[in-house]
């Protein structure tokens, strides 16, 4: 299927890129939105108790109002101080002025959606949650606070500067210790638990498609990166875990591969376009080189990406969970073949790089 096949597809149904909720639980499907195909950009930084870096979130919603606000229509709040926890978002105050009431240890939790309903997945979230201030100050803290935004498919695949100039100034802004922007299922944040079977078995047929619930999984990636993706995020730390910028640009080659500094890392952006790499079609070229350049600053192991099966249904944890993470891993001997096949790809142009 041609790109242009792909945008006709997309364009004459909208429709099967959104999928009913619960949709392979025991007692589904459900009538509401369970997940719906997206673009996603997630960063991992730290700082979320701070005023300073709370201002930067606002900097960043308000950006992201900018290109997506007119969709948005409920706002969701873990544990608020005051006030519902959902609420329209017409009704909601202000990001900046709601951030203002919060102590530094309040938990800093807003998560702005498009759905009709309010359990309905949209293809348009910002989603943040932070970590609070006594925590952040322990010796031993080790959960990084976690932003993810999401655009729907349609705009992105016709124009990906979109995605591109949202993740790189959040970048700017926050100073991400990691994080990645691609392809992913975005899940009604109000029910996750019944729709992770449905993600996990997209997951199956597409490896460029991101898992899990990043604020749930945020704990326990202080020690490395998750994935690659179309753009992938490395601080300073892990870049020194896989040799210069330099050896990198000797390895990932300017036809294909962007790197754009933020201040405290490096992005790299991988191929054209983001690829969601259907299994019938093969690993991704592009991806498969960028994850074998830095894969040394991975996290070595996660347990899990989903919660428990309750009726024997799909989730991505124990081996799969394993699976996942090693999903782009080749062998040495079979990287030669991956350079040979990323020249039958699309190039980097002004169309598509900053």
């Amino acid at each position: 299927m041609t790109d242009a096949d792909w945008l006709s597809q997309i364009q004459q149904h909208p429709d099967k890129l959104f999928l009913p909720g619960a949709m392979l639980m025991k007692y589904g499907p459900s009538d509401y939105v369970g997940a719906a195909f997206a673009f996603t950009g997630t960063l991992f930084f730290d700082g979320a108790h701070e005023k300073n870096v709370r201002d930067q979130i606002c900097d960043c919603f308000d950006e992201y109002v900018a290109v997506a606000g007119g969709h948005l229509t409920w706002l969701w709040r873990e544990e608020p101080p005051t006030g519902p926890a959902v609420q329209p978002f017409a009704e909601a105050k202000p990001m900046r002025k709601l951030a203002a009431e919060l102590h530094d240890d309040n938990l800093f939790s807003f998560c702005y959606t498009g759905g009709t309903q309010k359990d309905d997945a949209s293809p348009y979230m910002f989603n943040v949650s932070g970590e609070r201030g006594w925590k952040a100050r322990k010796k031993s803290r080790k959960s990084l606070s976690a932003l993810v935004f999401s655009l729907p498919i349609l705009p992105v695949e016709q124009n990906p500067l979109v995605l591109l100039h949202l993740f790189y100034s959040f970048a700017k802004r926050l100073k991400p210790l990691h994080g990645f922007a691609g392809h992913s299922l975005v899940m009604t944040p109000s029910r996750i638990d019944e729709n992770e079977p449905t993600q996990a078995f997209m997951a199956g047929k597409m490896v460029g498609l991101d898992v899990g619930d990043s604020v749930f999984m945020s704990g326990r990636l202080r020690g490395g990166f998750k994935t690659v993706s179309w753009l992938t995020a490395l601080g300073t730390e892990l870049l020194s875990r896989v040799g210069s910028v330099d050896d990198l640009r000797q390895e990932l080659p300017p036809s294909w591969y962007a790197f754009y500094d933020y201040g405290a890392g490096l992005i790299i952006q991988s191929g054209a376009k983001p690829d969601i790499g259907p299994v019938e079609l093969g690993l991704p070229p592009a991806y498969v080189l960028t994850n074998n350049a830095l894969k040394a600053a991975r996290i070595q192991e996660f347990e899990t990406f989903h919660g428990t099966s309750h009726d024997g249904e799909p989730r991505i944890m124990g081996a799969a969970a394993d699976a996942w993470l090693r999903r782009l891993d080749v062998e040495p001997d079979e990287i030669l073949a991956y350079k040979a096949k990323l020249l039958n790809e699309p190039k980097l142009g002004i169309a598509n790089t900053r």
